[in-house]
């Protein structure tokens, strides 16, 4: 799990911020990594607490998860 930072400044969450599991969305040695970084894929993260959806940058993501500029990888 990992705290990321809701964008929406009226996100109810405690200080904005909120748990999201990204062991379920990438394989086996991946993680979060620097926008744009090599090798990384954009993926949405929804704030569980206003249901926003927060772009991260995750390393080794699962094909069906990542995201593309039409939306979701088939």
């Amino acid at each position: 799990m990992v705290t990321i930072k809701c964008i929406n400044p009226s996100c109810s969450a405690p200080n904005r911020k909120f748990e999201w599991d990204e062991s379920k969305h990438v394989e086996a040695g991946g993680g979060l990594a620097q926008p744009h970084e090599a090798g990384a894929a954009r993926m949405i993260a929804v704030c569980s607490f206003c249901g926003t959806e927060n772009i991260v940058w995750v390393k080794n993501a699962k094909q069906g998860d990542v995201l593309t500029r039409g939306g979701k990888a088939p």
